[in-house]
Formats: C-alpha cells, sequence, structure tokens
C-alpha cells in the first residue's frame, strides 16, 4: 500500500530518491539561491549575521544543518569555525559533503536518515545546539511545522534558528507579485524540456492532486498546498519563546525575472531568523 504524501518516512524517502537522481548542475539550474549571485551572497551574508551571535558562545558553536546536501551552508559554517551535523536523507549527497569538506573531518559529523528521525533521537539524548538552520528545505518537508516545533526544543537558551529560501504562503502576496513569480516561473520552464511530464504535473496540480510515488509531486509538494504558511511559523516560534522574524525577497528561476523582480520590489520568498530568549 502506498504511504500518504504527508508520511515522514515516504516523502524522506522520495526526496532522497529525487536528489540522488538529478545531477548537480540541474539542481543548481533549478535553484535560484544558487544560480543567481546575488541571492547567494545575500544568503551567506545572512549566515554570517546569525554565525556572528551564536560565535558569542565559543570558538565552536554547535550547529546543525537540516537538508544539509552537498554543504551549500555547511562549507561555510565549518569554514568560520563552527562543529557542524550536517543531516541529510541523501547519501550520494552526503558523500560529495565530505569530499568537500576535507580538512574540516574533526568538526563535522555526518546524521544520515529522515530528519525526524534524527531530532527525534537529539531529543531523546539531550543534544542541542546553538544554531540549527536549512537552506530551501522547510518546503519540501509536508509537515513543516512539526519539524520547527521539534527544532525549536533542541535550541540553548540565546540560540538561533534560521532558515533560507522558501515559498511564501501564496495567498500572501500582491496579485501583482503573485502574478510575475507565475510569468516568471512559465517562462522558465518553457526551456528546460520534458514536456510531457511536465504537462501531466501541471494538470494534477490544477486539480489538486497529489501523487506520494512521483517525485516531481513529493519535491515540490508546496505547489499544491499554498507555498508555506510563514505566519503560522512566526507564531509557533514566538508560542516556544522565541523573537521571529521573517524577511521577505524576491526568488526565481530565470535571470531575466530575478532582475525586474528585484527592481519592481516584488517578494515571493521568505528568511527566518528566531532567537530564543534567555529565560526559556
Amino acid at each position: 500500500m502506498t504511504e500518504p504524501i504527508d508520511s515522514p518516512t515516504k516523502s524522506a524517502s522520495v526526496n532522497s530518491e529525487h536528489f540522488s537522481r538529478v545531477g548537480e548542475k540541474k539542481f543548481v539550474r533549478g535553484s535560484p539561491h544558487l544560480k543567481h549571485p546575488a541571492l547567494a551572497t545575500s544568503m551567506l551574508g545572512k549566515v554570517r549575521d546569525v554565525f556572528a551571535q551564536v560565535r558569542q558562545r565559543g570558538d565552536h558553536p554547535e550547529v546543525l544543518d537540516m537538508g544539509a546536501g552537498a554543504g551549500m551552508l555547511t562549507l561555510p559554517l565549518l569554514e568560520m569555525g563552527a562543529s557542524v551535523t550536517a543531516a541529510d536523507a541523501t547519501q550520494a549527497l552526503m558523500d560529495i559533503l565530505v569530499a568537500r569538506a576535507a580538512g574540516f573531518e574533526p568538526r563535522l559529523t555526518l546524521a544520515v536518515g529522515d530528519i525526524f528521525e534524527t531530532l527525534a533521537q537529539y531529543e531523546k539524548s539531550g543534544r542541542r545546539f546553538d544554531l540549527i538552520c536549512a537552506s530551501s528545505f522547510l518546503h519540501h518537508i509536508p509537515d513543516y511545522l512539526k519539524l520547527c516545533r521539534m527544532s525549536a526544543g533542541l535550541i540553548r537558551p540565546n540560540g538561533l534558528f534560521f532558515t533560507f529560501q522558501d515559498p511564501l504562503r501564496y495567498d500572501t502576496l500582491g496579485k501583482g507579485a503573485y502574478w510575475f513569480d507565475r510569468s516568471s516561473y512559465f517562462a522558465w520552464r518553457l526551456f528546460q524540456g520534458n514536456y510531457v511530464q511536465g504537462f501531466k504535473t501541471r494538470l494534477r496540480r490544477l486539480c489538486g492532486i497529489c501523487r506520494a510515488d512521483l517525485s516531481e509531486d513529493v519535491v515540490e509538494y508546496h505547489v499544491v498546498r499554498n507555498g508555506v504558511d510563514q505566519v503560522s511559523i512566526q507564531q509557533l516560534f514566538e508560542a516556544e519563546g522565541f523573537t521571529c522574524e521573517i524577511q521577505k525577497y524576491w526568488s526565481t528561476q530565470s535571470s531575466l525575472f530575478q532582475h525586474l523582480g528585484v527592481r519592481l520590489g516584488f517578494a515571493n520568498t521568505f528568511a527566518i531568523v528566531a532567537t530564543r530568549r534567555q529565560n526559556r
């Protein structure tokens, strides 16, 4: 029997299979925060800012990088002096990360498997972190609110939760931003080929159908569930004793539409910086 799409085990398995199959070059082409230098620079700037806050704890703050992949956050954090636990469900990506992190082995720990099982294990063992971070990750997780809640419990007082590159809840976008976002995506998609699969995927999404056995549905599950609910995430962290800031910005695959969207002042994507208060 096929597991439901919101099953953590099924989601982790399908995501792992997808990212093992997709080559790095193709992955970068579809990832605005890796493709566009300005977005990559913005992400690294935010990472430096949050790390500067936790660096006050000592020379090697403890960091959990969820969905670490090939190391887009793990590597700069290691270079800045962090002790990083890199968690990901895809062994192939972990192998790339290990090769790229040569020289940092004493401060790098790998956690390969379902992120919910990893977080539950750390909760049971009493493991805590100064920073928990993720990049382009929440929208791949069906129950991202559970993920945030479990993460909040593993963060030390004055520690931080940081995420980057997730789509804003669609109904919170202005009409102009929403239709510009849709136009920019389709303009990019026209040049990506594989039109039969694309048409079938689009038809299912228009009908609100998700198939748990198809990576194109599971990996981009946020498309049929109204993006990612940044408001609920902020409320969750505030209820858990955090101050939580949502940082909105524009991000799309097309280079032309990326430039135009920034010039027009649109926002369709968000980052989160949540800090646990000392008295919690």
